[in-house]
């Protein structure tokens, strides 16, 4: 990213980023918020499986809670917080709230990964990739695919649970180490009851991911003025950046992905990378302020929750 902004104009980026069409920033908008919203509906689905009462408004608002930090976290850790949201907001079980967020991730970590995969094979076949965005985009894929490989077997793999149930005994950690083995056992008895959900999940995170490409797709016509990309592009651009937002020693991928998106949308209109276009940095920034900006819906559960926690605190 720094490099980026050594050899990028900033008064020219932020120009561009004054004259982008308002109309199609506002889509942009508009279409984050859905993609987030289908991620929300991801997690509802396997949710009702276990628990057909529970609210799909109040989970949608507990998924943005989750989105929102886990887009300043690590590699997106934060979304593991989701279960104690949904515990809050919609009355769900910790154990039920946490197995709908392991087969949400696990499909999302899975689909992604196999549609960047398609998308570094397709873009290398015709594109001369710079070494530094092809290796951090084989890391993401990476970390993508143990991620939903482990979180799969979280859910139905027991002898997991039982390697943990062995440590019960060390000083110190062994009454903590209790309590996760009773909820991965818990967890493991909701799984059978979520597996139906699987085909649905995968179809909303893919209509996500979508609807993602597509609020890219209208930054980019905002500022570009003119559709010299297509969609597909995109949709494969958007997996490439939630691959990125991965990488573990950033906060939601900051800087990585924005490098990722200026350096392929270069190659991909056929400029030279020895003159970023500042419309493309403002792409880069416009984008992730989208993001992380559209995601605010959910500060008012992360409130209401802290709210909540605070006031049984103040009780005891």
């Amino acid at each position: 990213m720094l490099w980026l902004l050594q050899i990028a104009d900033i008064g020219d980026t932020f120009s561009a980023i004054l004259q982008i069409n308002v109309l199609y920033l506002l889509a942009a908008a508009s279409l984050f918020v859905v993609s987030s919203t289908l991620v929300g509906l991801a997690l509802y689905v396997p949710l009702k499986q276990s628990d057909p009462v529970v609210p799909a408004g109040k989970v949608v608002l507990a998924s943005f809670g989750g989105q929102l930090l886990s887009d300043v976290t690590p590699a997106r850790s934060g979304y593991f917080l989701t279960p104690i949201l949904v515990n809050r907001l919609a009355n769900v079980p910790i154990e039920k709230g946490m197995t709908g967020v392991l087969a949400t991730g696990a499909i999302n970590a899975l689909v992604k990964a196999a549609v960047c995969l398609i998308g570094l094979a397709y873009f290398i076949s015709f594109l001369p990739l710079p070494a530094s965005v092809t290796n951090s985009l084989i890391v993401g894929v990476a970390i993508l695919l143990v991620a939903g490989v482990f979180l799969l077997l979280l859910m139905w793999e027991k002898r997991m649970t039982k390697a943990v149930a062995k440590m019960e005994g060390l000083p110190l950690i062994g009454k903590k180490l209790h309590k996760i083995t009773e909820m991965f056992t818990d967890i493991q008895r909701q799984s059978g009851k979520v597996k139906r959900s699987f085909g649905v999940v995968t179809l909303l995170i893919l209509a996500s991911l979508i609807v993602n490409a597509a609020a890219l797709y209208c930054v980019f016509i905002g500022l570009w003025h003119v559709p010299a990309l297509s969609l597909l592009d995109f949709f494969l651009l958007a997996s490439f950046a939630s691959a990125l937002t991965y990488v573990p020693i950033t906060i939601a991928g900051l800087g990585v992905q924005e490098t990722g998106y200026v350096l392929l949308l270069q190659l991909l209109l056929g400029l030279s990378l020895t003159a970023i276009d500042p419309r493309l940095l403002a792409f880069a920034f416009i984008t992730r302020i989208l993001f992380t900006g559209t995601d605010i819906i959910g500060l008012g559960s992360l409130v209401k929750v802290g709210f909540r926690l605070e006031m049984k605190a103040s009780q005891k």
